[in-house]
């Protein structure tokens, strides 16, 4: 049944397609474009989702999708790599390795009753039960492109693998924790001549594979991790709390970037209105000017006319709204969203400090200090959090103060009535406005070539929280206060590691960088554990290319497949344009069955017709454990024709290679077996055009194929049940493809 397909659709495509995947779940194909685009579709042709490329000339080098999930791996030739969103059609993570990509994919785990059967860690939930969920950004009249609150995938346990063509390999369990990384480089004999085609991590997550080529030789590498095989079930604990950690960084970050755009409002105003005058004025006349308007109620000519004419009280009023409103979403940013996301990450850092505490499974991946010094910093985050909603509180109400005497400057200056909704200041008021007045030019800012500058005029004193900047007015406290005096007293208390400190010089956005600083350091323990424990077990030699002139190895085509039932790991390799080897390793890595595939006749294959004499290799994939397909190409015509192949694994048992592990092994030099000679000439479906790559989903029983310089996409129907498997499309489907293509 494996071996029957049926044609159902073909189109060409508005540009080449580089890469493509199915998905596992769900009848979606995702490829990427020759622009750089990933576009998602599915089986009937609809375009999900395109996410566009993240700069210009910018090509898309991986794509896989998380196993049972709606996120797609990305890795793009600048070094950047992203988990896209498919079902919500946004960007959950980005980060940038600084080189180009070889390829990215999520690893597949072998099915186990419960990966968490060695520990287990009754408190590995409880955040969902005792946190509310963050409230969203667009709720609070937030107008910010960042609203939405991104999620890792947190369910079957993979590794994101990242492969760089440098010959480094990166690891991320879940997309999210550092989870070590190896340089192939350290690993051969020639690193100077090394190219990396292909690395995959073993269904037992303990072991890696890597083919790649050393000098002249084709090798495949095989490492032992012992932290990998030890410390898993804690590492998925480890891994959902980063990847909860990162969600909570990414909100914070989030509802930072929606206050500054609220402060920017204020300050665009300010600056329209207020310091535009103020920079006209020497130095020490702005307050002196003002006070002697509120002491004397005296106006010079320059104030007043600055008040009657270019202020006014309209502009006065529409300011204050202005302000009031930007102070208003600010505030509701602070006490909401970004003071739940501080206790938040407060609670997964205690959570980790209690992991630390188990030892005895979680001593490689924690240290105690690193998760101390990180709640310490949340502590301190958290503080400053309260800061902000003070000063806030306090500049709205000098805002309100300033602004309603300023009415009644105005409404004075031109001779009229003072109604009685104007606010009459008392005098206590009058005292406060007049250090309000004479704080004006107190603010010196620091620029970044080291000079300062003097900023004039300066009303509000919450933006400075925004910059990445000390503080250049530092809130007065009270040195009347129990507490301080507490502190100032006791010293022991004052340095206490069980008080958070209150760093008052920082802004919030620097106290931020510090906590994030803090919780970088905390994950670094399970990256470094997991990369010193990798070891070179086995080296494989596949085979030897004759010399430089030799261009086969630019021709190298791979697929690895884990086997959930059989409990092995699946690898297909050409090893030249005519060969392949089909391995298959135990998962205890104790024995490896070796088959050798070639498309040339062999010594008992009958007369060949119809193209089939001079066959190579295109594209392999497998198709699931029992079957590999197989595209190839016949140049023997005058026409090159494609043919695609279901082969049976099944039919190799009898002529395997059985070799005991762990071993170095020349796997180049075992006898070879035509593809004629196992399967009838029948099994070879010609295709209409040259084909160059190829994808296949033996869960959603799919085959898509590239044609026409890949700028034609043909998908197959497999496994069909009825006789009519090698019927072509009728009439009236491709009249339906061409309604659709015209339609889109």
């Amino acid at each position: 049944m494996a071996m029957s397909m049926k044609q159902v659709g073909a189109r060409h495509m508005s540009c080449a397609v580089e890469i493509m995947e199915w998905s596992n779940k769900m009848d979606l194909i995702a490829y990427g474009t020759e622009k750089g685009e990933v576009v998602v579709q599915r089986l009937n042709w609809q375009k999900i989702v395109t996410f566009p490329p993240p700069a210009d000339d910018v090509k898309v080098r991986g794509l896989s999708w998380q196993h049972d999930e709606t996120i797609v791996a990305v890795g793009y030739s600048n070094g950047q790599v992203s988990l896209l969103d498919v079902e919500r059609e946004e960007s959950v993570s980005n980060f940038h390795c600084n080189e180009d990509i070889k390829n990215v994919y999520f690893s597949k785990s072998v099915k186990v009753s419960d990966y968490r059967q060695i520990y287990r860690n009754s408190a590995e939930i409880t955040h969902d039960f005792f946190l509310p969920d963050l409230p969203q950004l667009s709720s609070l009249g937030v107008s910010s492109k960042t609203q939405e609150h991104k999620s890792f995938a947190k369910g079957t346990p993979c590794f994101l693998v990242v492969i760089l063509k440098s010959g480094k390999v990166l690891l991320f369990l879940l997309g999210a924790l550092k989870a070590g990384s190896i340089d192939m480089s350290q690993h051969v004999s020639f690193p100077d001549e090394l190219e990396v085609y292909d690395v995959r991590i073993s269904g037992d997550f303990d072991a890696m594979y890597a083919l790649l080529r050393d000098g002249m030789q084709l090798k495949i590498l095989h490492f032992k991790n012992a932290v990998l095989k030890e410390y898993i079930s804690p590492m998925m604990q480890m891994a959902q709390h980063c990847a909860n950690i990162l969600e909570t960084k990414n909100y914070i970050n989030n509802t930072l970037q929606c206050m500054l755009e609220a402060w920017e409002t204020v300050l665009l105003e300010m600056d329209n209105k207020l310091t535009n005058y103020a920079n006209k004025r020497t130095e020490g006349s702005l307050s002196a000017d003002f006070l002697e308007l509120l002491v004397f109620g005296y106006a010079t000519h320059e104030i007043e006319e600055f008040l009657m004419q270019d202020l006014t009280e309209k502009g006065v009023k529409k300011l204050q709204n202005s302000v009031d409103l930007s102070y208003s979403t600010i505030q509701s940013l602070v006490s909401k969203p970004l003071q739940m996301a501080g206790v938040n990450m407060f609670y997964f850092l205690n959570t980790i400090k209690g992991l630390s505490r188990i030892s005895q499974y979680f001593d490689p991946l924690v240290v105690s200090s690193a998760a101390d010094i990180a709640i310490r910093q949340c502590g301190a985050f958290l503080m400053k959090i309260l800061e902000v909603q003070q000063v806030i509180d306090q500049s709205v109400n000098d805002m309100k103060l300033f602004f309603c005497w300023l009415c009644v400057v105005i409404v004075r200056l031109h001779q009229q009535d003072i109604t009685e909704d104007m606010t009459q200041l008392s005098m206590e008021d009058t005292i406060y406005l007049a250090e309000y007045l004479n704080s004006f030019e107190d603010s010196v800012v620091e620029n970044d070539d080291g000079s300062v500058t003097i900023r004039k005029f300066n009303l509000e004193k919450v933006g400075q929280y925004l910059e990445d900047k000390p503080l250049q007015q530092i809130p007065k406290t009270d040195m009347h206060h129990l507490w301080k005096k507490l502190l100032d007293e006791n010293e022991c208390l004052r340095n206490s590691a069980l008080l958070y400190p209150h760093e008052k010089n920082l802004s919030l956005t620097q106290q931020r960088d510090k906590l994030f600083d803090a919780i970088d350091i905390v994950f670094q323990k399970p990256n470094e554990s997991i990369t010193s424990g990798f070891e070179l077990d086995a080296s494989f030699l596949c085979t030897t290319f004759n010399d430089s002139t030799d261009t086969s190895y630019e021709f190298i085509k791979t697929s690895y497949l884990v086997c959930d039932n059989k409990k092995i790991d699946l690898m297909a390799v050409t090893v030249g344009w005519n060969d392949c080897l089909i391995l298959a390793f135990d998962s205890k890595f104790t024995q490896m069955q070796t088959f050798r595939l070639q498309t040339l006749p062999g010594p008992f294959t009958k007369e060949l017709s119809n193209g089939l004499e001079c066959l190579k290799f295109v594209d392999l994939k497998f198709y699931n454990d029992d079957v590999i397909s197989l595209l190839l190409a016949n140049e023997g015509n005058d026409k090159m024709q494609s043919f695609f192949v279901q082969f049976p694994l099944d039919q190799t048992k009898s002529k395997t290679f059985l070799q005991t592990m762990p071993q170095n092994i020349n796997i180049g030099d075992i006898s070879t077996h035509s593809i004629f000679d196992i399967i009838d000439s029948s099994c070879f479906k010609g295709m209409d055009s040259t084909c160059t790559l190829l994808s296949v989903s033996g869960c959603r029983k799919v085959a898509s194929i590239l044609s026409d310089k890949r700028k034609k996409m043909i998908i197959f129907e497999m496994e069909i049940e009825d006789d009519d498997d090698e019927i072509e499309m009728s009439q009236n489907s491709m009249l339906d493809i061409s309604k659709e293509s015209t339609v889109s």
